[in-house]
């Protein structure tokens, strides 16, 4: 484990990276390792029980399960709704998503969240917060999480500001190295340490494992396309047009330079932003 946290910063001191560990707690170990077992069993449930479709297993991302949760929005949808799982998967997501110890992973990560980007963090929760307003049916996973959704890879052989969190039983000196291929740089990512990665920008992977070793992670995130919902007013794009011309979005888009800028802004710096919220 992270003796302590490891930042990664821009040339203008801005927190991009932060690998962060677990926290202070000697049973966090045991906490991670419940939650691999969990996983796994989760795994075998679905195959015994052929609760999986054919090739389910088999994406861009490597050769393993994953069963998602959450709020999201693109694709079509005329509004954000929960995800809804297959019915011979919800229970296995179920007893997933009241695991106590994926629980307080998950609460964890939350609030490192909010530890490591402070400004960001705020964004979130005003428009998530608003949105949820908006629509009282949309729903949270976990009640001590601001992140709306949360992807479980089941392993055994899961590859890697989304926040991620690594489980399973491997030598992390040699397996499951975390790759950040922009940044051009490789790190240990031991089984109960978390990072947080802007992978909107940053191209990310795990190096393979030996043939007897086990890796499965919990990962939670955001969708754009909520933030892009509430910023335009919960109207999606085509109705922004529809009622105020291409105009009315591209005000609401802002320049392309000025979005950018603002985004930019919302990243920490590990001096002021930090010390000023939580002095």
């Amino acid at each position: 484990m992270l003796s302590r946290p490891l930042l990664l910063l821009d040339r203008l001191g801005r927190i991009i990276v932060v690998f962060v560990g677990g926290p202070d707690d000697p049973g966090w170990a045991a906490v991670a390792a419940d939650a691999a077992k969990t996983l796994d069993d989760t795994r075998e449930a679905g195959i015994q029980t052929n609760a999986f479709a054919d090739g389910d297993e088999l994406h861009r991302r490597g050769r393993f399960y994953t069963l998602r949760s959450g709020v999201s929005h693109g694709g079509g949808q005329p509004c954000p709704k929960n995800g809804t799982a297959a019915p011979a998967e919800e229970p296995l997501l179920n007893g997933l998503l009241n695991n106590k110890n994926i629980r307080r992973i998950c609460g964890f990560q939350s609030s490192a969240f909010r530890t490591w980007a402070p400004k960001l963090s705020k964004d979130y929760v005003t428009d998530l917060r608003s949105l949820f307003d908006h629509d009282p049916t949309l729903r949270l996973n976990f009640t001590n999480s601001i992140l709306p959704s949360v992807t479980f890879n089941l392993g055994p052989h899961a590859l890697g500001w989304c926040a991620i969190t690594n489980a399973g039983n491997f030598d992390a000196t040699r397996s499951a190295l975390l790759y950040l291929r922009e940044l051009k740089l490789v790190v240990e990512f031991p089984a109960g340490a978390t990072s947080f990665i802007p992978s909107a920008v940053v191209h990310h992977g795990n190096t393979p494992l030996a043939p007897h070793e086990t890796r499965y992670s919990i990962t939670q995130y955001a969708a754009g396309g909520l933030f892009r919902y509430v910023q335009y007013k919960f109207r999606t794009a085509k109705k922004v047009v529809a009622s105020g011309g291409v105009g009315s979005k591209a005000a609401l888009d802002r320049a392309p330079g000025e979005r950018h800028a603002a985004g930019l802004s919302l990243f920490s710096t590990p001096s002021a932003d930090h010390v000023q919220c939580f002095s």
